[in-house]
């Protein structure tokens, strides 16, 4: 196996093929009934305008599996993508094809290689910095035939374009299903005719003692909750919050937790307050020997540091407070230095950009604390800000939940420190 997560020997006897070249043996199409023909080898698909999507798709299911396939499509149709671990039965939307699928993109965005769950809980892993990643951005080739690798093994699902690695998703919603290719619906009835075509060839799959590929620096997105991959061990993970105790934290210039505001329940840690007007009023007893309500610390100093998590909010109003470089001993003001860390900010941009998740949802933060003082803050895969801090800034120092507003609940918390 190559380091690019191929394998360099095409004739190798593991491969089985699921496309004969001759005709569509082992197939069928789901849902939008378009026009599917094979010539010369490879699979056209073409998009009738006024059908919903459509799946031609294997009649067997797989587990796990690695999947090389090699794709194109016309520029004018807005996308494809191959379904993986996918399904269709009556009970669920009368037989509507939902599962995970790796994005074939032609516009701009460059999010070929990214996962989209299909008629299900939307994108999963899109991670935006493909705009700025010149590497990923371009690893899809248009009007080429472009090679997709797809290795799901596990809860891991790992996704390839041209060689490049372009997502990595840890997830266990689906761990079973058939393979398909995306006909894209929506087709205006004004477009012009045969200008919306995905082609297929050289479809091949492993199903026995099978090798993932080495692991990288591919950024992961874990939504098993408070677990840690391999590919994250690898990277230098590890958790800050096991899901079931308070280990690693304690209460803000206390030797133990907070005895109120916080508990642990379900899997996550929830810091509790009971509105804006009883923080308002608990703000002005304060003091930092008393700091009152749930506010957590870490137990170790860090930075540089990446940390990952997880939060939902259980009203409108609620804050995910989150700190970090907290000196102890300085903080000396009745509710920290939000201003002066910056973490408020995390809290702006997320409602500012509109991809903040509903109410009850689990959201996926990231803050970057990089070697250079430059920070970076993620939510759900897109950047909302990034800042220099000064360059006297602390070079370490806790990470604090703080009661900053309504209740908030976290999971998944996971930190790697930088060097």
């Amino acid at each position: 196996m190559g380091q690019d997560g191929t394998d360099s020997d095409p004739e190798n006897e593991d491969w089985e093929v699921l496309f004969n070249g001759e005709d569509l043996s082992g197939w069928h199409l789901l849902n939008g009934q378009h026009k599917v023909e094979v010539k010369d080898g490879v699979i056209i698909g073409t998009c009738i305008a006024g059908l919903p999507n459509g799946f031609l798709a294997t009649k067997e299911e797989y587990d796990d599996f690695i999947l090389e396939v090699e794709v194109k499509a016309d520029l004018l149709l807005h996308n494809s993508g191959i379904q993986f671990r996918s399904l269709s039965h009556e009970e669920y939307r009368d037989g509507r094809v939902h599962g995970y699928q790796a994005e074939i993109e032609l516009s701009p965005q460059g999010w070929s290689g990214a996962i989209y769950d299909e008629a299900r809980r939307g994108w999963l892993y899109i991670r935006e910095d493909f705009k700025s990643s010149v590497t990923v951005k371009n690893a899809w080739k248009n009007n080429q035939w472009n090679r997709i690798r797809i290795e799901a093994i596990g809860t891991n699902n790992r996704v390839w374009v041209n060689g490049v690695p372009t997502s990595h998703l840890v997830d266990d919603e689906t761990t079973k299903g058939f393979i398909a290719l995306q006909l894209h619906g929506n087709i205006r009835e004004t477009a012009p005719p045969g200008n919306h075509r995905v082609y297929m060839r050289d479809v091949r799959i492993q199903t026995e003692d099978l090798e993932p590929a080495p692991w990288d620096s591919t950024f992961v997105l874990n939504l098993i909750p408070n677990h840690i991959s391999p590919q994250e061990e690898y990277q230098g993970f590890e958790l800050l919050f096991d899901g079931e105790t308070t280990k690693n934290w304690r209460g803000i210039t206390q030797t133990d937790l907070p005895n109120k505001g916080w508990e642990v329940a379900d899997g996550a840690l929830t810091i509790i307050t009971s509105g804006e007007e009883e923080l308002k009023q608990s703000l002005l007893q304060r003091s930092p020997a008393e700091p009152g309500g749930g506010v957590m610390k870490t137990e170790k100093e860090y930075g540089p540091f990446e940390l990952k998590f997880e939060f939902k909010q259980h009203s409108e109003g609620a804050i995910p407070g989150i700190e970090y470089m907290v000196q102890e001993s300085e903080r000396n003001a009745i509710y920290g230095r939000l201003a002066a860390n910056k973490t408020n900010e995390f809290v702006a941009q997320w409602t500012r950009y509109g991809i903040r998740k509903k109410v009850g949802d689990w959201n996926q933060g990231v803050i970057k604390v990089n070697p250079d003082n430059q920070v970076e803050y993620w939510l759900n895969g897109r950047p909302i800000l990034k800042y220099q801090r000064l360059s006297d800034s602390p070079v370490k120092g806790h990470i604090l939940l703080d009661d900053y507003g309504d209740t908030v609940s976290y999971r998944s918390i996971k930190i790697r420190e930088l060097y």
